[in-house]
This record gives C-alpha cells, structure tokens and sequence, in this order.
C-alpha cells in the first residue's frame, strides 16, 4: 500500500479511539474476497444471470410449494450462489473486525450480505439486514430457526412455535425487512457517532440510508473500498483498498492505541 494509505489508515485509528460508539455497515465487497461474487456490477451473479422478479415474495405467499422446491433444488444463479456460501471462509477483514469488537472499540455490525460470515469470524453484535441463508423465518410470528432444524419432509414447512408459513430468512424482492431486524439498525445508527462503510456501494436502501443518518447526527463517516461510491463525496476520511488488506491494519493500529 501507499504512503498515503498507509497514513490514512493511522487517521481512521485515531478517529474510532476517540469516538464512543462505532457501527460498521458492510456489504458485497466484503465478502467478494471469501469468493462470493456481488451481485451488481461487471463481475456481478445479475449482471450474468439477470435480476430476479421483483415480485419474488408475492410469488413465495401465492406458492410456498413452489418456493421450497426451487429452494431445495436451485437452479441458475442460485445453483452457483449457494455453492459459494457453502464454501465460503471469513478472511482476515471479518477476523479484524472481530478483533475491534473485542476491545470495545466496535459496537456494532450492520451488514447487507446473507454468508453469515461475521458470526462465523467471531462477531457476536450482528445485523443482518437481508437476512441469513443459515436461517429460517417464521412469516407469521417472525421467529427464527437454523436451516437444518427445519423440517422439509412436509411442504411448505410450518412454524413450531405458531404453525405459520416458515421461508428462508433470506429478504427477497418485495419482502418487508423484518421489523425486528428493521428497528435494530436504525437505533444502531441513531447511537452511532462513526461510521464505518466497508464494501458497500451506499446505493440500495434501507442499508442507505444508515450512513446518512449517522451523518445527517453529526457523526464521522470512514468509507474503506477500492472504488469510489454513492457515498464517497459525504465521507470523512476515505481509504482505497480491500477489506482483507485495510482492516487487518486498521485493527493493529487500533490495537497500538489501546490501554491494555
């Protein structure tokens, strides 16, 4: 890396030392280095495949049968998507954020990606906006389930707790974000005083609108990417480069700052 990111990185330190409460907000570009590909974009799942309908939970409610089957059985771009999330690993950028977290410095994850790869880095304050493809929904009581504790014998698979509809806890187009989930990151972002934008495109909303709030409150925005974004010209400091390469850094920087 430069000098000058290099140097970038000492100022973003200095910021979240000082600041009280820290929120990082991620998305695709965090997990492209796991080897899951985004979704949008000249390397983007969609840009190959095409978008899916933007009718997709009406099309779950009408026919929760046919949901389940192309869930158990995908074809297409989900084929290739969920084969990548199985196979993927967090890299050292979700270890450093675990790391941050462990010394108080971060308080909180708000991510667009559904890989679960935060939790399975270490994180344990986790939003996940869009859902988990490790988890399960109930559409009616909202209640949660790991994938494999579902049973899928009987379609469509029905909630233990109430009886309703379970789907995936993946939010697809035309579904509402879960209002537990919903009302989680907007007070994380209301309490924020900095935030961390990693990955992200600042483009697709509701995750949008969160680095505007902490930013509309007053607080610090630090964009960390290789290219410039929606959100770029609103941030504080800016650093190019990878989620595996800058974290890790910015982690060690910290880490030097810190009284032990």
């Amino acid at each position: 890396m430069d000098a000058g990111t290099s140097d970038s990185i000492q100022h973003v330190a200095d910021v979240l030392v000082s600041c009280h409460y820290v929120v990082c907000l991620t998305g695709a570009g965090m997990s492209v280095e796991s080897g899951i590909r985004p979704f949008r974009g000249p390397n983007g799942i969609w840009t190959e495949y095409g978008e899916p309908p933007l009718d997709d939970y009406r099309r779950f409610v009408t026919d929760p049968v046919g949901y389940w089957k192309g869930l158990l059985h995908p074809v297409g771009y989900y084929r290739e998507l969920y084969a990548a999330l199985e196979g993927a690993e967090p890299h050292q950028g979700y270890v450093a954020l675990t790391e941050l977290e462990r010394v108080g410095v971060l308080k909180y994850i708000i991510t667009q990606n559904i890989d679960g790869l935060h939790r399975k880095a270490g994180s344990s304050n986790v939003a996940e906006i869009h859902g988990s493809y490790l988890m399960c929904r109930c559409v009616s009581c909202g209640e949660r389930f790991r994938r494999e504790e579902v049973d899928v014998s009987s379609l469509p698979p029905r909630c233990f707790s109430c009886g309703g509809v379970i789907k995936s806890d993946v939010v697809v187009f035309g579904e509402p974000i879960p209002e537990d989930v919903a009302r989680t990151c907007v007070d994380q972002a209301d309490l924020a005083d900095c935030m961390l934008l990693v990955g992200t495109s600042a483009y697709v909303y509701p995750a949008a609108s969160f680095p505007r709030q902490v930013s509309a409150g007053g607080g610090t925005l630090v964009e960390i990417g290789p290219h410039p974004t929606e959100i770029t010209e609103m941030c504080d400091v800016v650093v190019r480069g990878t989620a595996a390469e800058v974290l890790p850094q910015l982690a060690d920087a910290v880490a030097s700052r810190m009284d032990y």
